[in-house]
């Protein structure tokens, strides 16, 4: 088993959390995003706590690897969504501080706990 999550399970309650805040923001979404950029979003953030659950699960190296770059790539998608969202003006960056925080800090946390994972 993993430790690399499972060490501070806080981290995925915070992703689920950070899940939540994606959800209550795309219901802000005008209509004819609805498709588009609401199911970008919110498929982007499930990816994220899937990525979480799927390191915290991972019994190899090659597995933990293979999560790891799954997770850089939602949450590279998510942040180029926000940006998109911002650029069309469906939110103020205000809108959008909290929730850039907290996937900045689930960032941080899981390359730090990788990259410490690595040098063992």
């Amino acid at each position: 088993m993993s430790n690399i999550i499972r060490q501070d399970i806080s981290i995925y309650l915070q992703a689920i959390q950070v899940a939540k805040e994606v959800y209550q923001l795309t219901n802000r979404l005008p209509a004819q995003q609805q498709f588009v950029l609401t199911t970008q979003l919110r498929r982007s953030i499930i990816r994220i706590c899937n990525c979480l659950a799927n390191i915290s699960n991972s019994n190899s190296k090659l597995s933990i690897r293979r999560s790891s770059e799954q997770f850089i790539s939602a949450y590279a998608e998510i942040k180029t969504q926000m940006k998109t969202a911002l650029t069309l003006e469906h939110f103020k960056q205000r809108d959008l501080t909290e929730l850039e925080e907290s996937l900045d800090s689930i960032w941080q946390y899981c390359e730090s706990n990788l990259q410490s994972y690595y040098s063992n």
